[in-house]
Formats: C-alpha cells, sequence, structure tokens
C-alpha cells in the first residue's frame, strides 16, 4: 500500500474518531491541573486518567518522569511518555503539557469552566485549547497508527509535561534533565501550543523576553501640601512616558517576527497609598519587553536604567530598575529544517494551503529545546483564546492537527 493509501485510512479513521476526541477532551478538562502556584494540587489526576485512557487505546505503557514538589498531590509532578516504534531511527515527537491556568472570574465565563459545553462546532472549557487540544490530538494522531496497523516512516514519541504555565522546571527542564538522551538533533520536534486559525504558522523563532519592575522610592506628604513631599506616583508616570523611547533606541525590525519590531510595553502597576489625599511615597510598575533575538538584552537593561536615573534626577526621588524575569532568545530553528519542510508538506495536504515559517514575540518551551541542540517548530490551528474566559477550541481543528501529525509521522 502506498504512502498516500496509508494516509488516506489514517484520516478517515480519525474523522470518525472525533466524538471520541470530544469525549477525552470532556474527561481532561474535569480534572483542572493548576499548579500550586495557581491554587491547585499539580497534574496528578490529569496523568493519572491520560495514562489509563493511553492503555485502554493500546499503547506501550508509559514511562514516567515525576519531579519532586512536596506542594503538589503525592509530592510529585508528573511527566509522561510513550512511545511507538516506527522503521527508521529517527523519532516525531509531540510535546505537550497537561497543566492549565485558573479560570479567573467565574462571572466571565457562560458555563462552568471545568466542564466542557460544545457550541457551533467548538468545545468551551479551561484548558481545550491550551493545551488539551494538542494532547488529544497528539494521542489520536499515535492511536490511528495503532489502530490501523500502520508502522510509520519513524518513531512517534507524545510526551506530556507538567508545569508549562508557571516556568517548566518541574516539566520540560526536569525531563531534560533527566532524559533529554532521548531527544536528538536529527529528530523532529513539534510543540502544538500556538498557532493560526488558518493553520499556516510554523514558528521557528522567539524573541528574548525581559520583565522590568521599576520602583520610585520618593517622600510620602498630604496632597494639600505637595512640597512637604516628593511625588513617586508622579515620577513613575515620566518614566513610563520616557521608557517609549526604547522603541527608537531599538528600532530595527525582522520580517520573520509578527510583530517585525521589538516591543515595550508597560504593564502592571502595583497599589500605592489606599487613599486619595496622600501624596504616594512608593510606586512599582512593571515593563514587558519583548526583544529581537539580534538585540542584546544588556542593552536594553542599560538604556532603561539610563532613562531611570534622568528622570530620579529631575524629581528628586530613587528610581530601582530590577530584572523580574529574563529569557534570552534560544537558537532559532533553521526555516529549512526537516521538521519545517515535513510540516510544510502536512499542512498543505490536510489544509491544502502553504504554510509558512514565522517568529513571535511570546515564548513556549520550544525555547529549551532549542537551547538543548533540538530543532524544534511550533504548529497548531488554533484561534488562540487560551487563557481567556470562555476558552474554545474547534472541533475541526483538533481533528486536522491530528491527521496532520500523522502525516508527519508517515512521512518521517
Amino acid at each position: 500500500m502506498s504512502a498516500a493509501q496509508e494516509f488516506a485510512r489514517l484520516r478517515a479513521r480519525l474523522d470518525d474518531w472525533a466524538p471520541e476526541m470530544i469525549a477525552l477532551q470532556r474527561e481532561l478538562t474535569a480534572r483542572p491541573a493548576l499548579a500550586p502556584q495557581n491554587g491547585g494540587d499539580g497534574e496528578w489526576d490529569k496523568a493519572d486518567f491520560l495514562a489509563e485512557a493511553l492503555d485502554r487505546f493500546g499503547f506501550p505503557a508509559c514511562e514516567s518522569f515525576p519531579s519532586p514538589d512536596p506542594e503538589a498531590k503525592h509530592g510529585e509532578r508528573p511527566n509522561l511518555l510513550v512511545t511507538v516504534p516506527g522503521r527508521a531511527e529517527r523519532t516525531l515527537w509531540i510535546v505537550t503539557h497537561l497543566d492549565v491556568v485558573p479560570p479567573g472570574d467565574p462571572g466571565l465565563w457562560d458555563h462552568d469552566p471545568w466542564t466542557v459545553h460544545e457550541q457551533d462546532g467548538r468545545l468551551v472549557g479551561r484548558g481545550v485549547e491550551d493545551n488539551q487540544q494538542g494532547v488529544t490530538s497528539a494521542a489520536f494522531a499515535a492511536r490511528t497508527l495503532l489502530a490501523e496497523g500502520v508502522e510509520p516512516a519513524c518513531a512517534m514519541g507524545l510526551l506530556f509535561c507538567a508545569d508549562e504555565e508557571t516556568g517548566c522546571a518541574h516539566g520540560l527542564a526536569h525531563v531534560l534533565r533527566e532524559a533529554g538522551g532521548r531527544f536528538r538533533p536529527q529528530d523532529l520536534v513539534i510543540v502544538p501550543d500556538a498557532g493560526t486559525a488558518d493553520g499556516t504558522q510554523i514558528e521557528v523563532a522567539e524573541k528574548s523576553v525581559l520583565w522590568l519592575r521599576c520602583e520610585v522610592t520618593g517622600r510620602q506628604a498630604h496632597a494639600s501640601t505637595p512640597a512637604a513631599g516628593r511625588n513617586a506616583m508622579r515620577a513613575g508616570a515620566h518614566l513610563v512616558a520616557r521608557l517609549d523611547e526604547l522603541y527608537d533606541r531599538f528600532g530595527a525590525a525582522d520580517p520573520l517576527f509578527d510583530p517585525p519590531a521589538s516591543t515595550f510595553e508597560p504593564t502592571k502597576r502595583d497599589a500605592n497609598v489606599p487613599n486619595v489625599n496622600t501624596i504616594p511615597g512608593s510606586d512599582r510598575f512593571y515593563v514587558d519587553c519583548r526583544i529581537l533575538p539580534d538585540i542584546a538584552v544588556d542593552d536594553v537593561l542599560a538604556a532603561a536604567r539610563e532613562l531611570a536615573d534622568e528622570v530620579a534626577a529631575d524629581h528628586d526621588v530613587r528610581i530601582d530598575v530590577a530584572t523580574e524575569l529574563r529569557a534570552d532568545a534560544a537558537p532559532a530553528t533553521p526555516q529549512d529544517a526537516p521538521v519545517v519542510e515535513r510540516l510544510r508538506a502536512a499542512v498543505a495536504a490536510v489544509h491544502g494551503a502553504t504554510a509558512r515559517a514565522r517568529g513571535v514575540g511570546g515564548g513556549t518551551f520550544a525555547a529549551l529545546l532549542r537551547r538543548a541542540g533540538i530543532p524544534a517548530a511550533v504548529w497548531a490551528t488554533q484561534e488562540m483564546t487560551a487563557h481567556r474566559p470562555n476558552e474554545s477550541c474547534r472541533v475541526q481543528d483538533m481533528v486536522r492537527d491530528a491527521q496532520v501529525f500523522a502525516h508527519v509521522a508517515l512521512a518521517g
């Protein structure tokens, strides 16, 4: 049987399995997997259910790489790995995560976020897109190989990680420490954790991420006697405005990325005084910087501190600029890497569209793989509703993603 005929069989089976994919999503959503930092007890219940489901589907036994966490259920954060054999040495890895973010204000949801609601061909619930769409599509892509008795050109490995939403220390970073040798540069690695609604974006590069914490210290006073104080909030507001100069200083553009330039956006501001008639003596705010890989993060940090020093002198206050978070850009996956080429071919076969390599400002744990010398691609068909109220995924996207993964496995 030709590869085209084998793929036609797999594609038809996956179309038929849409109701079973929905059923798996229901069960996964009903098991909230919140990190202890987010008020939960980890991913144990979801991982335990998923391991049982994979066993029912006929998969080989899952390998487990638990990460100790005394605040989690059973003191562990689970990471599961399962492999379907193939003909070649190369492995196609689909790397997903089990944890989700909290639902936020329940009043903003139309239904219980932990119960899947079907509406207009979509599933609505916390985690259905981020990252259960990827979990489900990967599992069913591999399951159809087993059910149809098709030996793929390369082995297919599924890695289900903990702790993506709160730093990856108990998830992919732990797995790479414990079993990093399982991932090789010649392997194909797909992270289905972001994408576009038409499935034509293959993410191969990410910007550096720098979160600045700017803390202004002045002198508190009664609002009726401003000369007796030094208004930290006013100085902070001036610094917010001055930091716009970073756009001019680091104005280079790269068409690979969307948006093509670096971004420097003030975001969170902490509370200062609780009453209106007091001049605040302290002010703290944060700036989210997404920096093109060719720009040194240290240069941006130095420029921000220079601007802060100028504002501090103008307003007779002290301003400290600290790093809240820093993640320098990982090496990009080459645009002609085998995983990119295989995805292009699969997207053409399933979607009838041309996919292209792009860079993004958001971060995924593909960066961990790239730093380890593993060329990973981030790809999925998504409307990007993650973290929002009424998070959703289209059922047809879930099915088509599974078909794309199956196509890549057959091509090897």
